[in-house]
């Protein structure tokens, strides 16, 4: 285009002499800082010599998550998890090692014509945060890179320069019956605003391409308003490979019509489908090949099949009908869930009513039974209460004790005095004695009734208590 700024011949060779001439002694340095995903690495190089480097890596995103912990604590939904605990801390320790960094390369930023520097979306907050670091970056012409970055590690900075600093000079021919060159290795170091960059011309493969397109300029004079498609190197990474990676599936479309070959691989033996991670990537792919199924080798694209309408459709149709049924699904357990929490709530409400009629009952069972039973009383009294009932009963016992034992002794008073009285006495005692012996229904010591009592035995007496057994054993002894 006529408007469009290009650079000169003239102006380019004496660029690539300048840059050819410059002193390799640490005061034209060029510089590379690429950060992602917890990983960062910096390189300091003059020309092909690397003078400093530094790699950082810290545990900032979680596992399959696809984002760092600030940006997830952005949304509103803040973790408290040890988890995101750790990952907040390794966020802040890693911003802190990269500035600290950044101020100790203070002197090379001084003397570098250029920094190159890769930093996505919230990674930049990383470098431009910090006062120092903003003003020690700031000094040096700042780049951004114009390709794709994989992880940040050392050996990734050196591709990227490498990449970075080389010149790919193309040949063209404008008429078929011009003579083809010998071929000749030509190589030049070349930097262009601050770029080091490479000049190769590899011979037989110009030589090789530049015949093919000649016999197919040939051929356009004869068979005309046919298309012509002039092959490329089959190891390079062509605009197809880019937008397939980088998940963009109009630019693909488009480059597809435009006639790029999918067949070709990169420098990894890889086609553009390959390299596509993008499901909507890849099904653009089938679709173009449904529609231009003898344009190219699909094979050797490793695209696996074509995409027809009626193939989405379905795939559609079958795809709404698993959701209406994982939705059905999710309902009924809804429903089920709701039907067994009521359940269980109406078994707690019949327990608890069983559990206060059944202590009802039985309150209304010990009022009737203490009613019933004369001289039974509630337990509904004090300690002290109790405590004075007790003493009571044991001073009316002891007091029943005592009448007993007094009239045993009066008893045993009257039959000393009836012996000493003589023997008709003795033999009237004696009568008497064993007539109480012999009857069967009263007791040995108080000659009192048994009748309805359980009687205590000794030997051959009977008691109508303990203590008259007692009184009577010491009788006998006496005797």
């Amino acid at each position: 285009m006529e408007s469009a700024s290009c650079v000169q011949e003239d102006e380019m060779i004496n660029r690539v002499k300048r840059l050819t001439c410059e002193p390799r002694d640490a005061s034209h340095l060029r510089i590379v800082l690429l950060t992602s995903g917890g990983h960062f690495a910096g390189c300091v190089f003059d020309g092909n010599s690397v003078l400093a480097h530094k790699t950082f890596h810290r545990y900032v995103v979680r596992a399959k998550a696809g984002k760092r912990q600030s940006g997830k604590d952005a949304t509103g939904k803040v973790a408290h998890s040890a988890g995101s605990s750790l990952r907040r801390y390794n966020e802040a320790a890693l911003r802190k090692e990269v500035q600290e960094l950044i101020v100790s390369w203070k002197s090379y930023f001084d003397t570098c014509v250029c920094a190159f520097i890769y930093a996505p979306s919230k990674n930049r907050q990383m470098l431009f945060d910090g006062d120092k670091t903003q003003s020690v970056i700031q000094a040096c012409d700042i780049r951004s890179v114009p390709l794709t970055v994989h992880r940040p590690t050392l050996k990734e900075a050196k591709r990227v320069y490498s990449n970075l600093t080389q010149l790919h000079y193309e040949m063209e021919c404008s008429t078929t019956d011009e003579t083809l060159p010998h071929g000749e290795s030509v190589t030049s170091v070349e930097e262009s605003e601050g770029k080091k960059k490479e000049v190769a011309v590899d011979s037989k493969e110009s030589i090789s391409n530049l015949s093919v397109s000649l016999e197919l300029l040939n051929n356009d004079e004869e068979v005309k308003n046919e298309e012509v498609i002039i092959p490329s190197s089959k190891k390079e990474t062509t605009p197809l490979h880019e937008a397939a990676k980088s998940g963009n599936a109009q630019l693909t479309l488009e480059l597809l019509e435009q006639g790029l070959d999918p067949c070709i691989k990169d420098a990894r033996g890889k086609t553009p489908y390959l390299l596509a991670s993008d499901k909507e990537v890849r099904n653009t792919f089938r679709r173009f090949m449904a529609l231009n199924l003898d344009k190219w080798d699909w094979h050797a694209a490793n695209v696996p099949s074509a995409l027809t309408k009626e193939m989405e459709e379905s795939q559609a149709a079958k795809q709404a009908e698993k959701d209406t049924k994982k939705k059905a699904r999710a309902k009924e357990l809804k429903k089920l869930k709701k039907a067994r929490e009521k359940e269980e709530k109406e078994k707690e409400k019949e327990k608890a009513k069983a559990q206060a009629s059944q202590s009802k009952t039985s309150m209304g069972q010990m009022a009737n039974r203490t009613t019933s039973v004369p001289g039974l009383k509630l337990k509904h009294q004090t300690p002290q209460q109790f405590l004075i009932e007790k003493e009571e009963e044991r001073q009316r016992k002891l007091a029943e004790e005592r009448e007993k034992r007094a009239a045993a002794a009066e008893r045993r008073l009257a039959a000393l005095a009836a012996q000493s009285a003589g023997t008709s006495g003795a033999a009237a005692a004696a009568n008497s004695v064993q007539k109480a012996a012999t009857d069967d229904n009263s007791c040995s010591c108080c000659f009192t009734s048994l009748a309805g009592k359980v009687p205590f035995h000794r030997y051959n007496y009977k008691y109508c208590s303990t203590t008259c057994m007692h009184l009577h054993s010491e009788m006998l002894q006496d005797d």
